[in-house]
């Protein structure tokens, strides 16, 4: 009984063992030693390496990747128009982008209250140095005073404006006319103004606090893309440069993807970048890029399948591998905080609660000026519209800045994350092996940089 045990065991490693230390013989030379039952085992062990080869032949490397239904797989012989990919290409790819199919100077996904042009610079844009010096000037007052009529925070709040001072007129009359004996003392409704403008600084402070939130999300974009394109550029490029520009080509629309995503609930005048990702990547790219629920996301999945291909090929070392790998996981992350601060807002019962004392508070405010005699109609009427700028504002202020991706430059910025991933392949530096560069010819400017 023993004997037969330790027979069918051995029958059992020695195809294991044979495959593990790659010795074709082991497992025969072992099956010799077993006397009459030599015949049977070694059918058995046969039958072990046809199945074990088999499997091995029907499962392609390929499919450890991804699924056929994802990403399309094949990454060495996929015959598509990009097939002799260039520096050139790519660079005049670009200039088509940036200078014919997102050449506008403002962003036209923006509503059009912050996509008309003004005196003064605003925070839809990035900002130049002639900007920031118009900003700090000593004439800023003057232009603030001479700007207010077409002031965009006086547009947004123009309606509740006006009924409130429609109201406070009409609680004059009324006051006047003797129709309402309801007196109201200013103190009492004072202690009311405290909890109120203390409830309105602190949920301005709250968007601030998601403005540079999502401003820091978002500028690691530009910056996680730019050192993307440098570590593909020097790590992938000099291996397999077909690769390089593919995976530049996709790092390039990281940006507008991301812009989109982000705002695509905003509107209707956003699209969905068809134009550029067709322009910049092949048919078979593009159209997966295009039905993804989640656009960046299916960059960051194209990317990570490109470096385990690369890596299983013996092409990346591990410390190449471990880089690529890390900014990634970078991307990957903007996705995440990005997508944390759009889908939740400062909680709405403080939004309401906040709304329904300030409504309170300027509903009373006409009745206790003007039926405390503390001011005449007119001064009431203008002191209680004064009063309902401020704290209107304020409120309206802290609800633009709650929604960050709505305000930021996010055009601006993912123009400049797609010049830097160009930048990172066209403006390589002179090699290392050459010496001083000797200046034979002037150097040309690449097609997509701004005049």
């Amino acid at each position: 009984m023993m004997r037969h045990q330790t027979t069918w065991l051995l029958a059992v490693i020695a195809p294991l063992l044979a495959s593990a230390f790659s010795v074709p013989m082991t497992g025969r030379c072992l099956l010799k030693k077993l006397g009459g039952q030599g015949k049977i085992l070694s059918s058995i062990h046969e039958h072990h390496t046809t199945l074990f080869s088999a499997q091995k032949e029907e499962i392609p490397r390929t499919a450890l990747v991804t699924s056929s239904t994802d990403v399309p797989l094949d990454l060495e012989n996929n015959r598509v128009e990009r097939s002799l990919d260039t520096i050139e290409s790519f660079s005049q790819d670009i200039a088509t982008v940036l200078k014919e199919l997102r050449s506008d100077d403002l962003d036209p996904t923006m509503s059009k209250l912050f996509r008309r042009k003004t005196r003064m610079p605003n925070f839809a844009s990035t900002w130049t140095l002639k900007d920031w010096e118009r900003h700090t000037s000593r004439r800023r007052f003057i232009d603030y005073f001479l700007t207010f009529p077409t002031s965009r925070l006086l547009t947004r709040c123009a309606p509740q404006l006006l009924v409130v001072t429609v109201w406070s007129a009409i609680a004059s009359w009324l006051c006047d006319a003797g129709k309402i004996k309801l007196f109201l003392p200013l103190t009492t409704l004072s202690l009311m103004s405290t909890f109120v403008a203390a409830l309105i600084s602190m949920r301005s402070t709250q968007g601030l606090s998601r403005l540079s939130e999502g401003r820091q999300a978002f500028g690691k974009v530009v910056l996680y893309t730019r050192d993307m394109a440098q570590l593909i550029t020097s790590n992938i490029y000099p291996k397999n440069p077909r690769l390089a520009l593919k995976l530049l080509r996709h790092v390039s629309l990281y940006g507008w993807l991301m812009k989109n995503f982000l705002r695509s609930e905003f509107g209707k005048c956003n699209g969905d970048d068809a134009d550029i990702v067709n322009v910049m990547l092949s048919p078979a790219d593009a159209e997966y890029v295009m039905r993804q629920r989640k656009k960046p996301v299916a960059v960051v999945t194209r990317l990570r399948q490109v470096f385990y291909h690369m890596a299983e090929e013996g092409q990346l070392n591990t410390a190449e591998e471990l880089a690529l790998d890390h900014m990634t996981h970078e991307l990957n992350h903007c996705i995440t905080t990005t997508e944390r601060i759009r889908n939740s807002p400062i909680p709405p019962l403080y939004t309401s609660h906040t709304g329904r004392l300030l409504v309170f508070y300027l509903f009373f405010l006409p009745l206790a000026l003007r039926g405390g005699n503390m001011l005449n109609g007119w001064g009431t009427v203008l002191t209680t519209s004064a009063v309902s700028y401020t704290m209107l504002g304020l409120d309206e202020i802290s609800h633009l800045l709650e929604q960050p991706f709505k305000l930021m430059p996010l055009y601006h910025l993912s123009k400049n994350s797609m010049r830097d991933v160009g930048d990172a392949i066209v403006c390589q530096p002179p090699s290392l092996d050459e010496g001083e560069p000797k200046v034979t010819e002037p150097y040309n400017t690449p097609p997509y940089w701004p005049v």
